[in-house]
């Protein structure tokens, strides 16, 4: 009797798991999902193994920690120097939560961003190398898997693939399958041209040699675009970045011996090297955040 009131018991706390009332965090992070549909699609890309449900909840509370940690640093200031902005705590604490949280959500997507990126630096060489495959008689399958090693981010795409295949999809559900969700886009064109040949019965070494020699012909025109741009930004960044900063702390240290303005003190001049260096790692970002990231 005893046993079946034990095995009654644990039957109902398995329901009591089982069927578990979702929470209000729950709840909003299901909202978050359906308002982002691209955070669930970069997170089942990049975190197979993560719950996009609790990638948000994890976020949320990382933020929220982070939000809470700068608000009472920020009040602890605001009481050394002024006890009057005390009250506008909780509003920057709110936005920095905000901003932070909205910020770690996008962390899978700027991941696949990265993760692109890293493709179509290495998709050329790959693909030269499954075109020299397929001229020396080896079809496509077989090329793809030459290249599926050795090629970094490249030879994943190309591991997916030959996955897919080995799993018994046909060549062309396969590589439709992985170019959709690709974020190369001469992988996408590379490979969805490759998918048309086989339907189509044409030569598919031709297609993928033209789709190479594009690329390689968008990417010149690319490179020169970049070589203009750069030479702008080196002239703008010696004009603001070196020339005006030196030359403005030479004139207002000579023109305050002769004109009372202000007087330049050395907490004057630290200032002024802090927003220097600031003014020129925002430089450095915008060039470094305008160079190509493929390669020839």
């Amino acid at each position: 009797m005893m046993l079946l009131i034990n095995c009654v018991r644990c039957m109902a706390q398995q329901n009591e798991t089982t069927f578990k009332k979702p929470s209000k965090l729950d709840k909003y992070a299901v909202g978050i999902l359906v308002k982002k549909p691209y955070v669930k699609d970069a997170v089942a890309e990049m975190m197979p193994n993560t719950d996009p449900i609790k990638f948000v909840k994890n976020m949320f509370f990382n933020a929220l920690i982070l939000a809470i940690i700068l608000s009472i640093a920020l009040s602890i200031l605001f009481l050394k120097i002024a006890p009057s902005l005390i009250i506008i705590v909780p509003v920057i604490g709110y936005a920095l939560f905000q901003s932070m949280f909205n910020k770690f959500l996008l962390f899978p997507v700027q991941k696949s961003k990265a993760f692109g990126k890293q493709v179509e630096r290495d998709i050329l060489f790959a693909a030269r190398d499954m075109i020299i495959s397929m001229r020396s008689g080896l079809p496509l399958v077989d090329a793809m898997r030459t290249v599926s090693n050795g090629y970094g981010a490249a030879s994943i795409e190309f591991s997916k693939i030959i996955n897919l295949v080995a799993l018994g999809k046909s060549t062309e559900d396969a590589i439709e399958e992985v170019s959709m969700k690709s974020k190369s886009k001469t992988f996408k064109e590379l490979m969805l041209q490759a998918s048309v040949s086989i339907k189509a019965g044409a030569d598919v070494i031709e297609a993928l040699q033209a789709v190479v020699e594009e690329a390689t012909n968008e990417r010149v025109i690319e490179l020169r675009r970049y070589g203009q741009k750069l030479n702008a930004l080196a002239m703008f960044y010696m004009l603001f970045g070196v020339i005006f900063p030196s030359m403005g702390i030479a004139v207002a240290t000579i023109m305050t011996t002769f004109i009372n303005i202000f007087t330049v003190t050395p907490t004057l001049l630290a200032v002024a090297l802090v927003g220097i260096a600031f003014l020129q790692i925002i430089f450095l970002n915008i060039i470094r955040g305008s160079r190509p990231s493929f390669t020839l």
